[in-house]
């Protein structure tokens, strides 16, 4: 047997290891250390070479110390040289302080340019710093001082306006969309810190017009979501009394046209999306700006309406139609891109359901508000927009439930919103392709409204003794609508009627009609139920032979 072969071989290699090594200790000699050939895993090949986790841990440390000491050490820096300015202009050093600010502004942002090819994130932040620091000194000369080095509001407001500037420039030349919204944020500061109507507000608006012209030439977008977030935003401080000049909180007091540049944004920032055409935006960026520029408007109209506008809120709320309406085919003509004008369509509408709400009154409104429905089918057709199809059917809905809760009953409001459900389906079912609906639950929704609401209406608007009659004549309607348009939902809505009508017949009319009215209503109704069967054979005949 291999066993024990293999047992001598281990002894005498194991003699041999024993004079090996007596031999090494007589002659003083270190012994050599044997390769370990252990499988366990913390002495395996793999626990030798620099792990994974080791190079991460060093990315993370030279990240912060590259990226993030800078920005700590810009920050820093920037405030220490804030409190050197206060601090020399509470000594009444004033002229002092500025040029301490000057200098050290200068200074960053020739640093900046010297560090430009060897740190080049620490040379950006650098001059961040240094254009934040210009502006600050040259605000301090005369806002938010109690001894100002310069007296006149205007001669600083022209100087930070040259700030302003400097730092557009600067974006444009270093191609810096974080640097161009540092000048616009710092622009809308310094048109609320001048304080006067007619100054700060068509500053605003001429910023908003070069957030849009750099979004356009250079597309930064998210600098033109910041600039609308802050125009609005500017807008409502001065409806709050501009608290940042250091006035209370209130209503400002006269609404001095404000108006007028409120709607100067909202035409602004619509024209992004309709000028770029052949620029690069995607879907989600669009659909930002809309939202963004309809909410913020909206919202910022109702505020002044509520404040100084409440007699002429029908008038505003027509405005607000006639611009988003605008906006919205304006847009599609240009892009042909159904989304973005739907949105601006809804707005539009609803705008234009509170003008209605307030030119006519109670229950009158109702009635031009049903007929608005078909007005949202039709650019609905021309958009191809199935977004604005459901979304004026929920409107729709809404207002039906409206009326039924807050008005009382009308004649023509009953018959409007009867036939203006008949007609939207009638062009659901005409322009299903155009609008690209998938399934008939919107247009039977339209059906079923205007099944019920024809018999509500003739049920109120006629004498008791005709009620039945009237009904079997909208049923033989039906049956005509079916036979012209070859339409199997009509002739179902022709028999349903035909039932309720029986129904009604038995359980109303049969106690209390007049006996001459109850025979009429008897004959007709039956003589109409054995031709439309005569019609159901005719047809089942001509199933049966094809």
């Amino acid at each position: 047997m291999a066993f024990p072969e293999t047992f001598n071989q281990s002894g005498a290699l194991e003699a041999l290891e024993a004079r090996l090594s007596r031999v090494e200790r007589h002659l003083g000699l270190a012994p050599i250390q044997r390769p370990s050939f252990s499988t366990d895993e913390s002495k395996s090949p793999a626990s030798i070479t620099p792990e994974a986790d080791s190079q991460e841990g060093y990315d993370l440390e030279a990240n912060i110390g590259e990226f993030g000491l800078a920005w700590i050490g810009s920050i820093v820096f920037f405030l220490g040289v804030v409190f050197l300015i206060t601090y020399t202009f509470s000594l009444g050093y004033k002229l002092i302080a500025t040029s301490l600010g000057y200098i050290a502004a200068i200074g960053l942002f020739f640093a900046a340019d010297f560090w430009k090819a060897r740190a080049a994130h620490l040379s950006k932040l650098m001059v961040n710093g240094s254009l934040l620091l210009l502006y600050y000194v040259t605000m301090r000369m005369h806002f938010f001082s109690p001894a100002p080095l310069v007296e006149n509001a205007y001669f600083v407001f022209a100087m930070l306006l040259m700030v302003v500037a400097l730092q557009l420039y600067l974006a444009i030349r270093r191609s810096s969309q974080a640097l161009a919204g540092i000048g616009i944020i710092l622009g809308v500061i310094t048109a609320m810190l001048i304080n006067r109507t007619h100054v700060e507000l068509p500053l605003v608006v001429l910023l908003s017009a070069i957030a849009v012209s750099l979004a356009l030439r250079y597309g930064w977008w998210r600098l033109l979501n910041v600039s609308i977030v802050l125009a609005y935003l500017a807008h409502l401080v001065w409806l709050l009394n501009n608290p940042l000049a250091g006035h209370h909180v209130q209503a400002v007091s006269g609404h001095q046209y404000n108006l007028v540049y409120l709607f100067a944004y909202g035409a602004i920032f619509s024209f992004p999306l309709v000028l770029s055409r052949h620029k690069s935006i995607d879907e989600l960026t669009s659909l930002a700006i809309i939202f963004l520029n309809c909410l913020g408007f909206s919202a910022i109209v109702f505020l002044a309406v509520l404040t100084h506008f409440q007699k002429d809120f029908p008038a505003i709320a027509l405005g607000v139609c006639a611009l988003f309406l605008a906006s919205s085919i304006v847009q599609w003509v240009r892009t042909n891109q159904p989304l973005g004008p739907a949105i601006y369509a809804c707005f539009a509408f609803m705008a234009l359901s509170i003008a209605i709400y307030g030119y006519a009154a109670i229950p009158d409104s109702f009635l031009w508000l049903s007929l608005q429905s078909l007005l949202v089918v039709s650019i609905a057709l021309w958009f191809r927009s199935r977004i604005l199809v459901v979304v004026n059917s929920f409107i729709y809905v809404g207002i039906l439930i409206a009326y039924f809760v807050l008005s009382p009953t009308s004649h023509p409001v009953n018959f409007g919103f009867a036939l203006v459900a008949l007609a939207s389906a009638r062009v659901m079912n005409w322009q299903k392709e155009r609008l690209t609906l998938r399934t008939d639950l919107l247009r039977n929704v339209y059906l079923f409204i205007a099944f019920v609401l024809i018999f509500y209406a003739l049920y109120r608007a006629l004498p008791a003794q005709y009620v039945t009659l009237s009904w079997t004549l909208t049923a033989v309607g039906y049956f005509l609508m079916s036979y012209l348009l070859n339409s199997v939902k009509y002739r179902l809505m022709a028999v349903s009627a035909m039932l309720v009508t029986v129904l009604y017949l038995f359980a109303v009319d049969l106690a209390r009609l007049d006996p001459r009215f109850r025979v009429v209503a008897f004959l007709f109704l039956g003589l109409m139920a054995v031709m439309i069967s005569l019609y159901y054979t005719r047809i089942r005949r001509t199933l049966t032979k094809t």
